[in-house]
């Protein structure tokens, strides 16, 4: 079927590609010993072939705020190192640890299992959300330099949980397929601005001082949930649509305020996402053109306001108002690559923040990249961030990506 070749291209850019009947996974690739299906023999054998990679992602950047500090900074945002190997016929594991200047961690870690009848896959461990078409990625593996502002605000500028996924697909025809992913997570707040601060992965901290929390320990009924539809279809010769619905719901935390140590319970909240992806390429995908978007609501116990009870000052009274509502943002994306190596585009994102008069942020990035060599790439953009609270700023930024060994462009599934 053509949807199979479609499927393929479309997940091997820009590095290795995925098998469909196993989404998220590698293709086998040869360099396996002969008549064995895994990197390691038995459990008793000490023959053990991981792949083992690295990137290095750094940056130097003018930025002139209307208000505030302006001028240059040159920072490593990142030095990912990765291994990834089939553990058995079925089963394929990975582990990420990045680290910037000041720390390291463990970003990623999880084994996908394809042992089931059916075009199924149980992935297990720490990993990134499936939600919309640019979570599953790292930063330093989008087309522009940051993540949306809109995906920044509402579900962080990267969100891991630790938990478990089911995934499903299947064909619709002979031009077209369907898959469906379903999320169970200890906890999605690592990465969100609850209220409009910490949604560039920041601690997560209201400006007046309220906090979101969480138990150590979760109930069955308070585990958070993801879940993704989506599709795509051939048009013509040479292009693709696709189209997916996306929702994370955080069903139980709370808000509190040290000082008074006044807490608030029971709380919710969900975000939901509609995107839509265009491609279409010349004859031999070399040059094309990308035209996608996505739609955001963030609804339900979206922020907390510390209220000065008696308006004295004394913090050690004062009591928490909830914000319990809708805002809404999204982000708008065209791309035209213009051979192997050159490509360029403009990103433009608009939200509202989750705060009671719900001051709006638009984004507008034009970018140009220059694939180096097969292994290294650079990046220049301009960007202009419009804010109700913050005012107009200006960022020219240099990006420069280096990759050591084997990557893995998407450790989940992006379509």
């Amino acid at each position: 079927m053509r949807v199979q070749t479609t499927i393929f291209l479309l997940l091997a850019s820009p590095a290795l590609a995925q098998d469909i009947t196993t989404p998220g996974m590698p293709v086998r690739s040869g360099a396996q010993p002969e008549g064995r299906e895994s990197g390691q023999t038995d459990r008793f054998s000490n023959e053990f072939n991981p792949s083992i990679g690295g990137v290095l992602d750094a940056v130097a950047d003018h930025v002139d705020p209307e208000d505030g500090e302006d001028g240059f900074d040159m920072r490593l945002r990142a030095l990912e190192l990765s291994t990834n190997a089939w553990i058995d016929p079925n089963t394929w594991g990975y582990a990420v640890l990045r680290g910037d200047s000041e720390e390291f961690e463990l970003e990623e870690a999880a084994v996908h299992y394809s042992g089931f009848d059916g075009n199924s896959t149980l992935r297990a461990g720490r990993f990134f959300v499936d939600f919309g078409k640019q979570m599953q990625a790292h930063e330093h593996d989008l087309p522009y330099p940051e993540r949306p502002a809109v995906l920044r605000e509402y579900l962080g500028a990267e969100l891991a949980g630790t938990g478990l996924q089911y995934d499903y697909w299947a064909a619709t025809g002979d031009e077209g397929a369907v898959r469906f992913s379903l999320g169970l997570f200890d906890s999605l707040l690592g990465g969100h601005g609850h209220g409009g601060h910490g949604g560039h992965g920041e601690e997560e901290e209201e400006e007046e001082g309220a906090e979101i929390h969480m138990g150590d320990r979760t109930d069955l009924d308070s585990f958070h949930l993801t879940a993704r539809l989506t599709g795509f279809h051939d048009v013509g010769d040479s292009g693709v649509f696709q189209w997916g619905l996306s929702a994370r719901q955080v069903p139980n935390f709370a808000f509190e305020f040290e000082a008074s140590e006044a807490e608030v319970e029971d709380l919710s909240n969900n975000v939901l996402g509609l995107d839509l992806t265009y491609g279409i390429t010349d004859e031999i995908g070399l040059s094309g053109w990308t035209f996608g978007g996505e739609a955001l609501m963030y609804s339900g116990d979206i922020g907390a306001e510390v209220v000065d009870v008696g308006n004295d000052g004394d913090a050690s009274n004062d009591t928490l108002e909830i914000l319990d509502d809708d805002v809404f943002g999204n982000y708008l994306w065209v791309e035209r690559v213009m051979n192997e190596r050159d490509s360029m585009g403009v990103l433009f994102s608009s939200f509202e923040h989750p705060e009671e008069e719900k001051p709006e942020d638009s984004e507008l990035t034009l970018y140009y990249t220059r694939k180096l060599t097969e292994a290294s790439r650079l990046r220049f953009a301009l960007t202009q961030m419009d804010s109700d609270e913050e005012g107009d700023t200006t960022a020219f930024t240099i990006q420069f990506t280096n990759f050591f060994g084997p990557h893995l462009c998407a450790h989940g599934v992006n379509w």
